[in-house]
């Protein structure tokens, strides 16, 4: 099954999350009850995990925080055999996160995992990455591209993908299409 994991400022039933439903049957995550500013991201993580449960083969589409979720899910799930990430939140090991906005520095602490850049994740791993993405700097999402061997597919387009946002669903479909052919 295919599931989406939202972003911080993000819910299961936002724009993207309700795209990904209708267009290619995703089952949205609601992994966290109350103000963003609250979660705390092993609580997250084991929604996530309690939501996927039992199901054989996983696949999750990530979104900015959603995807450093996605992530940390199938770096710890070796059933998700395919990740698909959009702008993720993965912050390398040597970052600076004293300029990020918007997300408490608490929350960037708990973000920090040096095991997403040194181990491998057993899921084929697809990046979409906005060119313009004005939240995640750019080095962030290249260092976990090639430290996970990722596909990387760039958008001319902001963090949110505002100019392709109706065209993600047909994008990714691409993708879960050329994995389907391969397996």
């Amino acid at each position: 099954m295919l599931y989406y994991v939202h972003g911080y400022q993000s819910t299961p039933n936002s724009a993207k999350g309700m795209l990904f439903q209708e267009n290619l049957n995703a089952r949205s995550i609601d992994y966290h009850q109350g103000k963003p500013k609250d979660l705390e991201i092993d609580v997250c993580i084991h929604n996530i995990l309690k939501t996927i449960q039992g199901d054989n083969d996983p696949m999750l589409i990530g979104s900015s925080l959603g995807g450093f979720l996605a992530a940390k899910v199938a770096l710890e799930l070796s059933a998700v055999k395919m990740l698909i990430l959009l702008n993720p939140a993965i912050i390398p090991p040597q970052a600076d996160t004293s300029r990020v906005k918007g997300i408490p520095e608490r929350i960037l602490s708990e973000m920090r995992d040096d095991q997403l850049f040194n181990k491998k994740i057993a899921a084929k791993t697809t990046i979409l990455m906005a060119t313009k993405d004005e939240v995640i700097p750019r080095n962030w999402i290249l260092d976990f591209a090639m430290a996970q061997e990722a596909t990387v597919k760039f958008l001319n387009d902001d963090h949110a993908f505002t100019s392709n946002l109706t065209r993600l669903p047909k994008i990714i479909d691409e993708i879960l299409c050329l994995r389907r052919s391969v397996a």
